[in-house]
């Protein structure tokens, strides 16, 4: 028989004293406790195999739709369709019959309880994982005989489970008597509950454009704006338990910008929590490391075609390590793996900084481009107190691992004014990102990525207004064409530049030393950088990392014709083109 453990606030929220005296422990380095010790699944709680179900029987449901406190749900067979999801994956077909009370707040299933256990006869049953487009009483539960062998897996494979799966005609009649409806008029399909992604640090980028990431990649998720919550470390990580019912959190990254799938805990066995009743975000991925988290329920919101749960990411308690066609398996107390995003950012029209972090766990690589752009765009829209025009200088480094175990860092910066909105201007990075993570030669695996800027409304284009010269022979700054200079001399070059966004001129000075053996007129060229970077169209991985860490800018005073070129960055973006003469005397 199902039995629900109250939880207690006391161990849940440590009082203040406590906390205090932990931390001075800790700075002290006189407490150092070990992490619990991993107990194997050896017992795998009891299940109620699909063959003796029948329809008509009745069985109760659980899960969470406020706080974190477990409610019950009544349910009904309607039919079992045997290997429905996949070979070996059925699928029981209820109506969720009660209690009204739930039904009022709820409107049947809602996205969210994805994984929430139901019990037949004291035995688990199943686990909610599709539902019926435009009937929230009618839904599909994963056979928990099928769940609980995700207790015993360490190795597999990526692939996709279907979004929508037809129902048979004798799960279409008994729907239809259920519901009082024609047969012609039952649902003909089930499809996969969307899960609900808890997002915080958009720095007002839509949810409309975040639910638009994962759709590219052949992701449904249902985004709502919610609360940050800070990496686990090993002295906070949490390894109590997460009970049947209770909601559980999937972060795939921590800090500035918090994203968290949203599902329903449906076993434990040992150390083991077994949850979701499909994959994350119904791409099985295998083996993974992902931050499990309880879960906070805010409300249900039913004004979307589904509903769902509106949450926040609690307490971290370990790391969800499994990811199946069946459903997901975390580990209590094992740290998940990281990726770590920093940041250190100002803007002069407000005076603010900001050094932010974002830890993400999930390094599926396309994501980790997604979270360090809304890494960076977040604290770049808080420093600036606004999204709209300006001018962003920008610096990145990026760090991580290749095909053969071996590291690699690319490093490179970019200046650029937008007309609607600078904070973009950190897509140069993740467009980085991107590159490396589909580039044809090798996987690659990423480690840290820090990055630096200044943000500001003003408009920074700048064209060189004016250059002035002088040297040895002709020593006076002046406005001229041409200066001369013999052999080892060094000129003397002010360059001038007119931002169109302000009233003051910038101005520059360098000296250019003419070299040994030089004869005749030279002519010397300054022009800004164009702001390409080339690095897509490559022969090998070993030239896409020497073109990430070049190319120009366009905030670059590029000087040539005497001597080697010479490259000075500047506090504005160059435009234009100037030049002078150089007439070598001896």
């Amino acid at each position: 028989m199902f039995v629900h453990v109250t939880r207690s606030v006391s161990r849940r929220r440590p009082n203040l004293l406590a906390g205090v005296v932990a931390s001075l422990l800790l700075t002290s380095g006189l407490l150092a406790a070990p992490a619990p010790a991993v107990t194997p699944c050896t017992s795998p709680p009891a299940t109620f195999p699909t063959s003796q179900m029948t329809p008509g029987m009745t069985g109760t449901g659980y899960t969470v739709i406020k706080g974190q406190t477990v409610q019950s749900f009544d349910v009904q067979i309607l039919g079992v369709i045997p290997d429905y999801f996949f070979l070996g994956v059925d699928a029981i077909v209820v109506e969720m019959t009660g209690p009204q009370a739930f039904l009022n707040t709820t409107g049947g299933i809602v996205a969210g309880m994805s994984g929430s256990p139901v019990y037949f006869n004291g035995k688990l049953g199943g686990a909610v994982s599709y539902g019926i487009a435009g009937d929230r009483h009618i839904f599909g539960l994963t056979a928990a005989e099928d769940m609980v062998g995700i207790f015993s897996l360490q190795d597999g494979g990526t692939s996709a489970i279907p979004v929508e799966v037809a129902l048979t005609d004798g799960v279409r009649r008994a729907i239809a008597r259920a519901t009082d409806m024609p047969l012609a008029s039952t649902a003909t399909s089930m499809q996969a509950l969307p899960v609900p992604l808890a997002i915080s640090g958009t720095g007002g980028r839509s949810l409309k454009e975040i639910k638009a990431v994962f759709a590219d990649h052949g992701i449904a998720v249902r985004p709502f704006r919610s609360g940050s919550t800070s990496a686990p470390t090993t002295a906070t990580l949490d390894p109590s338990p997460l009970l049947p019912g209770e909601g559980l959190g999937v972060a795939l990254s921590y800090g500035d910008v918090t994203w968290g799938g949203i599902g329903t805990v449906t076993a434990t066995c040992g150390s083991s929590v077994l949850g979701f009743g499909h994959p994350m975000f119904y791409v099985a991925a295998g083996p993974v490391s992902l931050g499990m988290n309880e879960v906070n329920v805010l409300g249900i919101d039913n004004g979307t075609f589904w509903g769902y749960k509106i949450a926040t990411l609690g307490e971290a308690h370990g790391a969800l390590t499994q990811d199946r066609f069946a459903g997901v398996l975390g580990v209590l107390g094992v740290m998940p793996d990281t990726v770590g995003v920093t940041s250190d950012v100002s803007s002069p029209d407000t005076e603010l900084s900001r050094v932010g972090r974002t830890d993400i766990t999930w390094d599926e690589g396309w994501a980790v481009a997604e979270i360090a752009f809304a890494h960076a765009y977040a604290n770049l829209t808080h420093v600036a107190q606004a999204d709209g025009p300006g001018t962003l200088a920008f610096a990145w480094t990026i760090e991580g691992t290749r095909g053969d175990g071996s590291t690699f860092t690319v490093s490179n910066r970019t200046m650029e004014f937008s007309d609607w909105s600078a904070a973009y201007g950190a897509w140069r990075m993740s467009d980085m990102l991107y590159a490396l993570v589909y580039n044809s030669f090798e996987k690659v695996g990423f480690t840290s990525v820090d990055m630096s800027g200044e943000i500001t409304a003003d408009d920074l284009r700048s064209e060189i207004a004016r250059i002035r010269l002088s040297s040895p022979v002709q020593p006076a700054l002046r406005e001229r064409g041409t200066v001369k200079a013999a052999p080892g001399d060094k000129v003397t070059v002010e360059v001038t530049f007119d931002p169109v966004g302000r009233t003051s001129n910038e101005v520059f000075t360098f000296a250019l030393k003419v070299p040994r053996g030089t004869r005749g007129d030279q002519k010397v060229r300054l022009a800004g950088g164009r702001g390409r970077i080339d690095y897509w169209d490559v022969g090998s991985f070993d030239e896409m990392i020497a073109a990430m860490n070049d190319g120009d800018h366009q905030n670059d005073l590029i000087v040539s014709g005497l001597g080697p070129t010479a490259v000075y960055p500047q506090d504005v973006i160059v435009q234009g083109k100037s030049g002078f003469s150089v007439q070598v005397v001896r």
